[in-house]
Order: structure tokens, then sequence, then C-alpha cells
């Protein structure tokens, strides 16, 4: 994966400049399905609001690395996981009568969803939009903010552009495509290019107030703040369901898509729901169908399947409303081809709760998670010391906004896909003095916004106690059980940390990669901690093939008539073999803009191609 390099490319600080913003993506707002959904769901899903809530039988964690110890892959606990079904899901026949009409049908009321039955409506279509949840946002209300390289108005004021001003989206789209090492869809990375900045103007209009970061890569909503960003692309997605219900759309709410409907020619006609988690209804989508139900972040098979780097590498993932992969396994079940093989894109920190026989996906604000995230000696499970990439913007802005996925790759890659963490009962008056910002700092009760964190999570201590009870986070009187608790074979752990003991007395690191002086805290004080982490992951980037009308196409070759995919049930918009989905994290605008800019794309060409001048 290569970055924005010295020499031929623009260097990291000459392309973000000042504070850099956290990367977009922050999980779980709380925004949960009313009682019935939860009910129907809790058995498959958990409760990622409830303390710890281990729900899973497990083998003792010493034997849970993601590799074995031979170095073969051990495949995940798939009771951790939401999902863990990869076969396709066959289409209906067309009913003898519907349940509904419309002309375009939407799956999915999260960011792309929202935009693109908004879009679809505002050009003149009539609409349905279902989804799985009791309310509309998905997991992009969770977000705090997306990254776009250019040509967004606010950036045209400030004359900033990526590669250079004027804003060109055919250089922009030269420089991916040499970032993504050719493996991506040059039409498609310009469709993003010349149309992302265009989406967030559109957003505009329909009544989101965007404002731009200090570092002009990154567009939020009015009211974030640059100290930190919990769950604030909640008021975008509420004011796109504001402008699309005012317009006429008709959301079917706790109405999870089953199947599309296929009729005798080829053709995508309609979709099944099962309406209150129950009652099948056919939906005639006499047009087109949309499928924005986002990526299987949360299906163990699929990970597997088509994103092996992440099954292994990923110990959890943060995106708790759904991404269990329905809507992908339906368009392969009309013969859709799979674009973007083994990408995606992870945070660093991914607590390894799955191995204790907790839930996979966690809140990313979890107190645990936050704490993971810090700058503690990480080690390999053969001693070796792991880099930490520092996120205080004040250091490099630059370097800040990559250090989330570059650590993330980091703690994913070692031997057994699996990093270690290790500190002492001292650990949390060290905190303030590491100073990381953003999407790793540590959630307290004062924070501007806290009332959209669910309450358990509010104060970081909460979630570390969890932990603690889990034995997730580990607790040992001596670094010898700590050791032979965490799997690590005699010696490894007690050898590493009497060499970071020996640099912290010293008051200068001899790593190649070095802390600096003031985060060199000698781990001496019991009781002794310990974590298993990996990455975090956040999106994933294999999905159906589409081209730059968003239209799915089939293995075939030819476009499968009336569907239409948004990112990320779509794939492809960072090239195969793209671990953490750089640059920006995501493809040009970062996840959440760009499954806003993939909605909008498909709310515009779904009309266009479908309907003419509607």
């Amino acid at each position: 994966m290569s970055k924005l390099n010295q020499g031929a490319h623009l260097s990291r600080r000459d392309f973000l400049t000042g504070s850099a913003l956290a990367a977009a993506g922050a999980a779980a707002a709380g925004l949960l399905a009313p009682e019935a959904a939860l009910a129907a769901s809790a058995e498959r899903r958990g409760d990622w609001t409830r303390e710890g809530d281990p729900v899973a039988a497990s083998d003792p964690s010493n034997t849970t690395n993601a590799s074995a110890a031979d170095g073969t892959y051990r495949e995940h606990d798939a009771a951790s996981f939401p999902a863990n079904d990869a076969t396709p899901i066959p289409p209906r026949d067309v009913p003898a009568a519907w349940d509904y009409e419309c002309d375009i049908c939407v799956v999915g009321a999260g960011g792309g969803g929202l935009n693109a039955a908004a879009r679809a409506c505002e050009l003149g279509a009539e609409v349905i939009c279902v989804e799985a949840m009791g309310l509309p946002g998905g997991n992009a209300q969770e977000a705090g903010m997306c990254g776009i390289l250019g040509g967004y108005s606010g950036q045209e004021e400030k004359k900033f552009a990526f590669p250079s001003y004027p804003f060109s989206p055919q250089a922009l789209t030269d420089w991916a495509m040499d970032e993504y090492h050719y493996a991506a869809d040059p039409k498609l990375i310009y469709k993003i290019a010349s149309e992302g900045g265009r989406s967030l103007d559109w957003m505009a209009e329909c009544g989101v107030h965007w404002r731009l970061g200090e570092v002009p890569v990154y567009v939020a909503p009015k009211r974030s703040t640059l100290d930190h960003h919990v769950l604030k692309m909640k008021d975008a997605t509420d004011a796109m369901y504001n402008y699309a219900n005012r317009h006429g759309v008709d959301f079917h709410f706790q109405s999870p898509a089953a199947a599309l409907v296929q009729d005798d020619d080829g053709r995508i006609v309609g979709v099944v729901v099962n309406e209150d988690y129950g009652n099948e209804k056919y939906i005639h989508a006499k047009r087109a169908v949309i499928l924005t139900a986002g990526g299987f972040c949360n299906n163990k098979a699929l990970l597997d399947k088509y994103i092996p780097t992440a099954a292994m590498g990923c110990a959890s993932s943060y995106l708790t409303a759904g991404e269990t992969g329905e809507c992908f396994r339906m368009g392969l079940g009309v013969g859709a081809d799979v674009s973007g093989f083994n990408s995606s894109a992870s945070f660093d920190g991914g607590v390894d709760w799955q191995a204790e026989g907790g839930t996979w996906a966690r809140f990313l604000y979890d107190g645990m998670t936050q704490l993971s995230r810090q700058p503690w000696l990480t080690i390999d499970r053969c001693g070796n010391r792991l880099r930490y990439m520092d996120s205080r913007v004040g250091e490099d802005g630059a370097n800040a906004i990559y250090a989330l996925g570059d650590l993330a790759t980091i703690q994913m890659t070692p031997p057994g896909h699996r990093s270690y963490i290790i500190f002492d009962a001292n650990y949390e008056d060290h905190l303030a003095g590491f100073a990381q910002e953003h999407c790793r700092k540590l959630i307290t009760p004062d924070l501007e916004q806290i009332e959209k964190v669910p309450e358990h999570y509010r104060d970081w201590h909460h979630g570390v106690q969890d932990a603690i009870d889990a034995d997730v986070l580990k607790r040992r009187d001596t670094l010898e059980e700590l050791e032979a608790d965490l799997g690590l074979a005699e010696g490894v752990l007690t050898e590493a940390v009497a060499k970071w003991n020996e640099a912290c007395e010293r008051g200068e690191d001899d790593f190649m990669y070095p802390m600096p002086p003031e985060w060199l805290h000698a781990i001496t004080t019991p009781p002794f901690y310990g974590c298993r982490i990996g990455g975090n992951l956040y999106g994933t980037k294999a999905g159906l093939l589409i081209n730059d009308q968003m239209q799915v196409v089939g293995t075939s070759g030819r476009v499968i008539p009336g569907l239409y995919a948004g990112w990320h049930t779509a794939g492809g918009a960072c090239g195969e073999n793209s671990y953490i989905g750089d640059p920006i994290l995501g493809s040009l605008m970062g996840d959440v803009g760009l499954a806003f800019c993939g909605g909008y794309l498909c709310g515009t060409s779904a009309v266009e191609n479908e309907m003419g001048e509607a």
C-alpha cells in the first residue's frame, strides 16, 4: 500500500497541514430498533449496549489467535458473529399480486439509502425505501466527518484541492490509481472524483449544514467540533431523512429485505421484505431497485471468502447497525460479479472480545477500545516491539490522518495476526500525557454532545471494567501469569518488558521507531494488564461489481437490468488487496462520504437511465 510519497508524489505534509482530523467513522449512536425488533434479533445479534455481554462459548483464550501455533489459519468463532452465511440468496419469481407499487425501491436507509431515495424522488420517481432497523441513519450517522480531496464548494472558496489547485478530477484519478496500484476501475474512481464535491453541495441544498475543517480535506456537520467527533454525522442523516420524507419517499422501517424479484427476462422488478420482521410483502419496483444496505463486516463466512486479510487480521468490527451482507448475497443470487477482492478498511485497536466468547461487533467508543489505542508497550507473539503511530495532530497534521489506518496494518499483520498491549497498575496516570486526539480520545461525561452516546459508555471506565470482568483485559499479579494466559511462550513477555523497562530507566528508547520520552513508563507495579488486539474493521471494500452508472454487472460482463448498488454493497472503490482503504481511509471521500456520494449517484443514474426525463 503506497502513501503520499516524497519525490514523485507530494508528501503527506504537503497534502495536509495544520490540525488533521481523525478519519470518518465512529460507531453506534445508540440508534436501535424498537423493543420488538431487538427481541426478534437478540439471539442473533446480541446487544452491544449491555455490559460486556459474553454470548458465545469459545475455546480458552490462549488458543484463539487468528492463526494457530503452526501458522495455519484458525477460523473465527462463528457464534460471535451476527451472521455466518456466504451462500447467494436466489431471486423470487414475480408474484400473482404485489403488495406495494413504486418506480424505485431503495434497500437501506443509512447514508447511501437516504441520499438515493431523496435524489430519485427529487427527480420525479415514486420511491419506497425499506430499512431493517426502526429508525433512519444506519452506520453513517455514527461517523464524525467525511474526507474529500477536492471539488466541494467550501474547498473552492479556500482554493484547496489535491493533488493541486485548481481541482482536476483527472489529476486526482491519476494519483489515486497509482495509490491503488492500478487495481481499481479508473472510470469508477473518476466518477467519485468528479461527483464527490457535487454530492456534498447537493446535500447542503437539501438542508445539511456543512462546515469545512481546519484541515480542508474534512467536511463535517455544522455542530461538530475539532476537539472530538462523537456521532455527529447524525445531524446530516437526520437532515436527509427529513428532506426525503417531505418530498414523498415512503419509508418502511423494521422491514429487512429478504430477496430480489426477477422476471422471466432477467430484469430485477422488485424486492421481498419481511415487514415487521415476519410478514412477507412483495414490493413492485417498476423501474429499478437500488441496494444500499452496506457491506458485510459482521458476516464471518463472507469475510473468510472475500476478504481473508480482514477475517484473519481484524479482531473486531465497530459497525453495530447491520453489516450482515444480505444485499451482497442477493446480488450474487442474480448472477452479479464481485469487485474489490481482499479489500477492507480498519482502524487500530480492535479488541479481541470474541476470543473470550463476546460479540464481534463493538461500539467504537467503548472504553476498552479507546484504552487499547493508547501508546502502550506493544509486541507480537515473538516478543518483537511494534511501532506506534501518533495521532497528535500538533506533531504532524499530515501523518496524524494516516496514523489510525497505518497502525491497524501494523497490529493485524504480525505472526498469528494479533498484537499484545501491556501496561501496569499505573496506566490511568499516563493517559493525559499521551494526548491522543479525536477518535482515540477517551470518552468522559463532560464531552460536547455526550447525549448521543449510550449512557453506559459515557465514562470510559465502564467499558474497561466490562473487559476486565470478561477477562478480555487480563489482570494478573505477575508478568509470568499474564504471559501464560495471553498464550505467549515462556519468556516472550517477560523479556520484552525487561527491555522496555531498561529504556524507561534511561529515558531514551533505542527501538527503531522510538517512543518519545514522555511516553516511557516502566511496567513494574502489579497488577499487570494485557490484551490481545488486531484491526478494528469498519468497512468492507469487496462487493458487487458496478459500472460508473452504479449499475450492477453480472459475471457475463453485462449489466443486470434494473439493479443498482451503492457503496458498500458495491465494491471496488479502492481496488483489490487494500488492507485499510487508503487514501483517506475510504476512497477519496472516506467511508461515510463514499456512501453519501454513492447514494446520490445511484438515485441520479436510476432515474436518468430507467425513466428518462421524469
